[in-house]
């Protein structure tokens, strides 16, 4: 059952997604022709700037247009009429939400890719060399360091990659489902989730921050531990990833216990 539904789920996002895709290679194709013929009237620059305008638009539009319908399936699915096809299914809770969470990320990524690919179609040969250039320049950095720190640099980049990814989905979808614990007004309820969930973010990053430049400060081994982070610098980045990858994780697992608490505890779709 759980294949089943992650077809019917990627089937339902590439027919929206589709036509999506197609609009935007078809304005990056138009752009990449129109700057074939330059020229210094102002008719040519108008149409220029409007291809280009076009093409941005359509670029961050199909990035946006992926996670809000991410969103929007979580939604109608889970909590309003569908819902209650969807909660007959012999599916738990779990798979419902891995399913969804899944199926939007891999989207989501699909549609990065897509937009990345449009930027080369896009742009004039000289500037997409440059462009190159710079994938080239950053990739032989991490070439540069000796091959067991270019396997865990990659590998870390890539854990926190797809944890952030999952964590960005999954919060939307623990605020939804909070929201639903109002008796009315349940997508402002939502909203109001996520802004409270936002400013609350933003208060104890704040604090932890000044807590730590204190303390820094008034250690009297500050010139002990900068000079050991100079002379350590990659043990000292590891370090940092690890507990950026471990904390993001504990979000993952925090929005995914809250996600499957409302389903299972406090479910009502009327």
């Amino acid at each position: 059952m759980v294949k089943k539904l992650f077809k019917h789920e990627f089937l339902s996002y590439v027919r929206a997604m589709g036509i999506v895709y197609g609009i935007l290679l078809t304005m990056a194709v138009a752009t990449r022709i129109i700057s074939l013929f330059e020229s210094d009237t102002n008719a040519y620059y108008i149409i220029r700037s409007f291809s280009n305008i076009t093409y941005i638009v359509s670029a961050a539009a199909t990035i946006g247009f992926a996670f809000v319908m991410g969103i929007v399936r979580f939604y109608k699915n889970m909590f309003s009429a569908e819902g209650y096809l969807t909660h007959t299914l012999p599916v738990t809770a779990g798979q419902h939400i891995l399913v969804k969470a899944v199926s939007a990320v891999c989207v989501n990524w699909v549609s990065m890719i897509v937009a990345l690919l449009s930027v080369f179609i896009a742009l004039p040969y000289a500037e997409m060399k440059e462009t190159l250039d710079g994938f080239l320049y950053i990739f032989g950095q991490l070439l540069a360091l000796d091959s067991m720190q270019s396997i865990w640099v990659g590998l870390e980049y890539f854990i926190l990659l797809v944890l952030s990814s999952f964590s960005s989905v999954m919060l939307y979808y623990a605020c939804i489902s909070l929201g639903q614990l109002s008796k009315k007004n349940r997508i402002l309820a939502a909203v109001g989730v996520y802004f409270a969930y936002y400013i609350l973010s933003q208060i104890v990053s704040t604090v932890v921050t000044i807590i730590l430049t204190a303390l820094a400060s008034m250690s009297v081994y500050l010139y002990d531990i900068l000079f050991w982070v100079g002379e350590h610098p990659m043990e000292v980045y590891h370090t940092v990833m690890w507990v950026i990858i471990v904390l993001t994780f504990l979000f993952v697992a925090a929005e995914y216990l809250v996600i499957r608490w409302v389903l299972t505890k406090k479910l009502n779709l009327e």
